[in-house]
C-alpha cells in the first residue's frame, strides 16, 4: 500500500535525494494528480466565475466539484454547509467575528478556550471576549489525565452564560484524540443545553482518520486541506442552524445575501486553482484505497435533503474517502507503535502526550523533549542526518508556555519540542532510519 501511495507523488522519487518528510504536521506533500490539476487549471480553464462561456464554465466547475469534495470529507450532506478559505486561522476569524459583528456575544456571556488549542482556534474567541465584554474561560491542559477526566474538567466550566466552547480534536503537539461525540454530549448536557455552540479544530485529525461532522453534531469544525494531500487551502463546516444565526455576519460584500452560504463566508472567493487541485483530491484517495477514481458532482442541488441523504456520486465519492482513510490507519499505526516504543527505552527523553499507539486514542503526532539537550539542537542534528522535522511550538504557543514553565525548559516554547510527524506515506524503514539517527543524537 505505501509504494503505491508514494508513487503519486514527485517527491518520493528516489532519485531525488530528498530528506525523509517527517514534518506532516505542517503541511503534506502533494500528490501528481493534485499538482497537474492546479497548473493545468492556470494554463487552460483561468476565467472569472458565471460568465457563461465555455472557460468560465470549466472554472465554474472546478469551484463546485472542491465543495462537493469537502462535504464528502465531512460527511456534511444533510448536516450543513461548507465554506472554503487559505487557512483555518483566517476562517475560524471570520466566524469569531461574525459573532461580533451580529451581537450574538456579549457582557455576561462567557466563551470557553481549550489550552491545548493551535492559534487559530484560540485567538480568535480571545479576541471575540475582549471586543464584546464576554468572559473568557480556559479549559486548562492537566498532563497525563485520562480523555474522561478532561472532559469532566469541561463539564465543570459550563455555565448558564457559556454561548461557546473552541477546542481540538487532535493537538498538533500532543497527539491525542478528543472524542468529538462525547465532547459534543458533554456540551449539550450542560445548562445552556444545544444553545451553546461547540467550534472544533480538525486540523490535525483530518490527514489521519476519517471526519464525521453529521455524526458527532458539532456546529463548527475546520480543516487545512494542504495537510490531507491538497493545494494551500482550508475548509469549515459549519450546521445551518450555526449559520443561520450569525448570517448576516458573513465576510463578503453587502450586496451578497445572508442566505448564501457558501459565497457570503468566502470573501472574493476561493482560490479557482486551489479549487481545480482539491477537486483532483479523490484521485489520489482511489489510488491508496485501491479503487477507480470516483466522478466528482459539478452541480450541487441546494433543496433540503434529510442526514445522510445522497446521490450516487456522492455516496461513492463518501465510500472512496471511508476506504483510504482505513488504509492510512493500517499503515501508519505500526509506524507510530515502533516510534513510541523505542523513545520509552530513552530515560533522558519525555515524551509529551499519550504513550498509546491506538489509533483512535493517538494519531503519529511524536512530539518530545531531552532533559540535556535543546530542541532545536536535537532538531538540527536529525535534519543533517536526512529528515525533514523540526522543532518550536508548532502554535500551540499557550500549550508549550504552560508545559516549559512547569518543566523549567531552557529555551521556553519558542525552543519547545522535537516534532516527528508521520503521514501514510511514510515507511518502516524511514522509522528504522530515524531511530539510527536518534540512537546517535539523543
Amino acid at each position: 500500500m505505501c509504494d503505491t501511495a508514494r508513487a503519486q507523488f514527485a517527491y518520493f522519487d528516489p532519485a531525488s535525494g530528498n530528506l525523509a518528510f517527517m514534518e506532516n504536521a505542517g503541511g503534506s506533500q502533494v500528490p501528481t494528480c493534485v499538482a497537474d490539476a492546479v497548473r493545468d487549471h492556470l494554463l487552460y480553464n483561468c476565467a472569472q466565475l458565471g460568465a457563461g462561456y465555455a472557460v468560465s464554465n470549466r472554472s465554474d466547475a472546478a469551484v463546485v466539484g472542491a465543495h462537493e469534495v469537502v462535504r464528502a470529507l465531512f460527511n456534511a450532506h444533510g448536516a450543513g454547509e461548507v465554506a472554503l478559505g487559505a487557512c483555518t486561522s483566517q476562517l475560524f476569524a471570520a466566524v469569531a467575528d461574525a459573532y461580533r459583528r451580529v451581537g450574538a456575544i456579549g457582557p455576561g456571556d462567557e466563551i470557553i478556550v481549550q489550552e491545548a488549542c493551535h492559534e487559530a482556534n484560540a485567538s480568535p474567541w480571545v479576541r471575540l471576549a475582549a471586543d464584546t465584554g464576554a468572559t473568557l474561560v480556559w479549559w486548562r491542559f492537566r498532563e497525563g489525565p485520562a480523555a474522561e477526566s478532561a472532559l469532566a474538567d469541561l463539564a465543570q466550566l459550563l455555565t448558564p452564560r457559556t454561548r461557546l466552547v473552541a477546542a481540538v480534536h487532535v493537538s498538533n503537539i500532543l497527539g491525542a484524540v478528543l472524542d468529538a461525540a462525547q465532547l459534543v454530549q458533554t456540551v449539550r448536557g450542560g445548562p445552556r443545553g444545544a444553545r451553546t455552540r461547540v467550534a472544533l479544530d480538525g486540523v490535525a485529525f483530518a490527514p489521519h482518520l476519517p471526519v464525521d461532522v453529521a455524526a458527532w453534531g458539532v456546529d463548527w469544525y475546520a480543516v487545512s486541506l494542504y495537510k490531507i494531500c491538497g493545494p494551500h487551502m482550508a475548509a469549515l463546516f459549519g450546521t445551518h442552524t450555526a449559520f443561520a444565526e450569525v448570517a448576516e455576519g458573513g465576510p463578503n460584500h453587502y450586496f451578497v445575501h445572508a442566505s448564501a452560504v457558501p459565497y457570503k463566508w468566502e470573501l472574493g472567493g476561493p482560490s479557482h486553482e486551489a479549487c481545480a487541485g482539491v477537486a483532483a483530491l479523490p484521485r489520489y484517495l482511489a489510488a491508496v484505497a485501491g479503487e477507480e477514481a470516483p466522478p466528482v458532482p459539478v452541480e450541487h442541488k441546494r433543496a433540503p435533503q434529510a442526514a445522510g441523504a445522497l446521490g450516487v456520486q456522492q455516496q461513492r465519492l463518501r465510500a472512496t474517502i471511508e476506504a483510504a482513510f482505513a488504509r492510512f490507519v493500517l499503515m501508519e499505526q505500526p509506524l507510530q507503535e515502533k516510534l513510541l516504543a523505542y523513545l520509552a527505552t530513552k530515560p533522558q527523553v519525555t515524551v509529551i502526550g499519550p504513550p498509546t499507539a491506538q489509533p483512535g486514542e493517538r494519531v503519529p503526532v511524536v512530539s518530545f523533549r531531552h532533559s540535556t539537550q535543546r530542541s532545536a539542537d536535537i532538531a538540527k542534528k536529525l535534519q543533517e542526518r536526512g529528515f525533514a522535522l523540526r522543532n518550536g511550538h508548532n502554535y500551540a504557543h499557550r500549550l508549550l508556555t504552560r508545559l516549559a514553565e512547569a518543566g523549567a525548559w531552557a529555551g521556553g516554547a519558542e525552543d519547545g519540542v522535537v516534532r516527528v510527524s508521520l503521514l501514510h506515506y511514510n515507511t518502516p524503514g524511514e522509522v528504522a532510519a530515524l531511530i539510527d539517527a536518534m540512537e546517535a543524537v539523543l
